[in-house]
């Protein structure tokens, strides 16, 4: 087998995982600290419910978020989210995006009328 088939090509295999829609939406709130689902809902803006725990059970599947639950005294318990060590570190990998997009990708111009 050759090492840049899909199937085994470890680039291909992670573009995949993160290219899906949210996901790194989701990872790059979490780098500001754990989250409630509603929080995180909020902060990445958009995103329906069913889709969102979607991505949150395929990020813990994949050890990249860990969720607990916080005793909510009477009330249901609320999930909290946060980055595991294998998750903080797509930091370095948003870092470099942000950087490349802040040189090659500029400001759209207002359109004019």
């Amino acid at each position: 087998m050759n090492d840049h088939s899909p199937s085994f090509c470890p680039v291909y295999r992670a573009i995949g995982m993160l290219q899906e829609k949210w996901v790194l939406h989701i990872i790059r709130s979490l780098l500001d600290g754990e989250k409630g689902f509603n929080e995180l809902a909020r902060a990445i803006g958009g995103c329906n419910s069913a889709t969102l725990t979607q991505r949150l059970e395929h990020l813990e599947t994949q050890g990249l978020i860990q969720k607990r639950s916080e005793d909510s005294y009477g009330k249901l318990a609320r999930s909290v989210y946060s980055l595991t060590p294998a998750g903080q570190e797509l930091q370095t990998v948003i870092q470099a995006i942000d950087g490349w997009a802040r040189s090659h990708l500029h400001a759209q111009e207002p359109a004019h009328a």
